[in-house]
């Protein structure tokens, strides 16, 4: 890649659906699209002889359902755990529906994390849904495009020679989205390296890079999103708006504007909901000193996301201070990097944490790195 290289742009949705559906053929239940990586459908899910005889250690269900699922036309596969009791596999559900307005984007960077642990440790990885075509295929290309690199077009053609996969066009769009994020950040990465910058303060980006990789290309902010698995942000309207709350399902809410004379919600304020509540007292101004809160509100988030939890975090615009927070718990409990972070965030929200937020980001980033060694 050369710095003076035309703007790279990924096949649209359009080119990207005559590609996939040039030449098919049949598709059988379980394909390896990848070294130890298969894609397949509910028959293939369900026979636990085929599954043996595969050696899958690790299985995500793309069409996962919960226990008290949500009401909506959704194509679920209700096995979970405990339907795998008597195999030694390790189960991972991410509850998506085929549908074209459904955002899977959240759960890009949790599912290949996931795979990229799998693999690692040497297991056999199965990702499945209804048929395997759509929202097990789009799970498969992001961890392609995030762990191993390729873009958008090369994951395709990665895939397309195993199975017949065909994302619906709102999933090819998120995909898009998120070749665009990380070809951006290979481009800033290659024009640190030509200036002779990588070798500076760990290799961290610099606050020019930071701001320049959140305020490109943005898109106006809506009131909430998701940004992570079962993790949202959104602002002091959200926040007061307890019927939208509980029709999220949201059990732990983050307020980063809490206090007298900012969003003076707290716990009373939602005694009716069955809600955990958490408050930091924060300014949104680049000389208030956030670091101290990092780590305590990473816990937060973590433990009740860990108990199955949703957890909304917000502030006064849902942009600077509950986007900082958010992005320290990616850093501090999912091991991403303060890049990786952003980008993950930003394929749902355009957050834009003040400088002085990004320099303690940066400071978390050094200090992170310095403990894995």
């Amino acid at each position: 890649m050369s710095l003076r290289d035309p703007p790279y742009e990924p096949p649209s949705v359009s080119e990207l659906q005559e590609f996939l559906l040039a030449d098919r053929q049949p598709t059988g239940h379980v394909n390896q699209v990848w070294p130890n990586l298969y894609i397949g459908n509910e028959v293939a899910a369900r026979d636990m002889g085929t599954l043996h005889s595969l050696g899958i250690t690790h299985i995500v269900n793309a069409a996962h359902r919960s226990h008290n699922p949500s009401s909506g036309s959704y194509l679920f596969v209700n096995t979970g755990p405990r339907f795998y009791r008597d195999m030694a596999v390790d189960y991972y559900g991410v509850e998506a529906d085929d549908a074209i307005d459904f955002i899977l984007s959240p759960f890009f960077y949790p599912t290949a994390r996931y795979i990229r642990a799998a693999l690692a440790m040497g297991g056999r990885v199965f990702v499945h849904c209804l048929m395997g075509v759509s929202r097990s295929a789009t799970l498969v290309l992001a961890f392609l495009m995030i762990v191993e690199g390729l873009r958008l077009q090369e994951a395709v053609a990665a895939v397309r020679p195993h199975r017949d996969i065909c994302p619906n066009p709102g999933f090819l769009q998120q995909l898009r989205s998120l070749d665009m994020g990380l070809e951006r950040e290979r481009r800033r990465q290659q024009q640190a390296k030509t200036l002779g910058h990588l070798a500076e303060e760990e290799d961290l980006p610099s606050l020019t890079d930071l701001r320049q990789i959140i305020w490109t290309n943005r898109k106006p902010v809506a009131p909430v999103n998701q940004v992570w698995s079962n993790l949202y942000i959104g602002d002091e309207a959200v926040a007061r708006d307890k019927t939208q709350l509980s029709s999220l399902g949201v059990t732990h809410i983050l307020n980063a504007a809490a206090g007298q004379h900012r969003i003076n919600t707290g716990q009373q304020f939602y005694e009716d909901l069955e809600v955990e509540y958490y408050g930091v007292e924060a300014a949104d101004h680049p000389e208030f000193n956030l670091q101290p809160f990092f780590r305590p509100a990473a816990q937060f988030m973590d433990m009740a996301l860990k108990k199955n939890g949703k957890v909304f975090v917000h502030c006064a615009m849902g942009v600077s201070r509950s986007g900082a927070l958010v992005l320290a718990y990616l850093m501090i409990c999912q091991g991403l990097s303060l890049v990786e972070a952003i980008i993950a965030v930003r394929l749902n929200r355009d957050i834009g944490p003040n400088s002085g937020f990004l320099e303690q980001l940066r400071q978390l980033e050094l200090n992170l790195c310095r403990q894995c060694r």
